[in-house]
């Protein structure tokens, strides 16, 4: 409920200021927009559930634009291009997994050097290109399409409809409990019979899945590929987890939350465009919310020892 009424504190200050916030135009180009990293942000909250992170999201969101637009650019099908782009950033998932509970190495510090190897690959592969794809994909042009619901987009409603399964599915299943048992107190865990390398492996590979998705998704809404997909990702994505009810040291996390991060974010993000504000000022603005998200976290943690 904090978060919602954040969320509609931050529309009605924004909408005072520029009556344009209300406008179908305005509220369909948040909601596609947001669906975009929404998936990226929607597989971190799985991940941070467990207790685990990944910093990786821009450069495997952008790797996987790449590599689907370059396939598409070469002739290969739609579909086989989208899969072969998952694919690589399925692979990159299950690095992430085997650095983090094979070797040992810290998944923060793992996902760092995956996020910057992909980045540096996303640049030798375009060698400073861009790609045009707009020509290409039928199956993307139909998900940004006007729906019949207030003109959304067709995959803004399929981001809410999973939005929705996966809040059912952390609250009331047994995957919910495995999932933040895992990350509450990983010994227990292991002590009632739960296989937590596997589950944070299958956490692993789907957020990376997801990170890929979210690339494709870019790349469809701007119809070229190039190296500036998700390239501020980082930021934001951890940030809309925390926001949404998650926490850095894992075992807790809401989808629905999530989602509602997602909103307050985009809120933010277009109050400050129509009001005129710089890029580089808006920086200060992200920097701002996750310092004060991860404030919050903190004094969550704390208020419950």
């Amino acid at each position: 409920m904090g978060i919602l009424f954040g969320v509609i504190i931050s529309f009605l200050i924004f909408f005072i200021a520029d009556n344009s916030m209300a406008d179908t135009s305005t509220l369909v180009r948040m909601a596609t927009q947001g669906t975009c990293i929404g998936f990226a942000a929607y597989g971190m909250s799985y991940l941070m559930i467990t207790g685990e992170i990944d910093l990786s999201s821009g450069a495997v969101a952008g790797l996987a634009a790449t590599v689907s637009g370059m396939m598409l650019d070469s002739g290969y099908n739609e579909l086989i291009s989208y899969l072969a782009a998952l694919s690589v950033a399925a692979l990159v998932g299950l690095l992430n997994s085997f650095m983090t509970l094979v070797i040992g190495i810290p998944s923060f510090f793992g996902t760092l050097g995956t996020s910057f190897a992909a980045s540096g690959l996303i640049i030798w592969l375009l060698k400073g290109r861009w790609i045009y794809t707009g020509d290409f994909i039928p199956f993307l042009d139909f998900l940004f399409s006007p729906s019949p619901f207030l003109e959304f987009p067709w995959v803004f409603l399929f981001y809410a409809v999973l939005i929705i399964f996966g809040d059912l599915l952390i609250r009331t299943s047994k995957l919910g409990t495995i999932l933040k048992a895992t990350g509450g107190n990983i010994l227990s865990a292991k002590i009632a019979g739960i296989n937590t390398n596997y589950v944070k492996t299958l956490c692993f590979l789907f957020t990376s899945i997801n990170f890929g998705f979210a690339g494709i998704l870019v790349m469809g809404y701007s119809g070229t590929t190039d190296f500036s997909i998700g390239m501020d990702w980082i930021l934001w994505v951890i940030a809309i987890a925390i926001i949404g009810g998650g926490s850095l040291r894992g075992g807790i996390g809401s989808i629905l939350g999530t989602f509602l991060g997602v909103c307050l974010i985009q809120v933010i993000r277009m109050g400050l465009i129509n009001a005129d504000v710089q890029t580089n000022a808006q920086k200060i603005v992200v920097g701002a919310i996750l310092i004060g998200a991860a404030t919050f976290d903190s004094l969550k943690i704390k208020s419950k020892i």
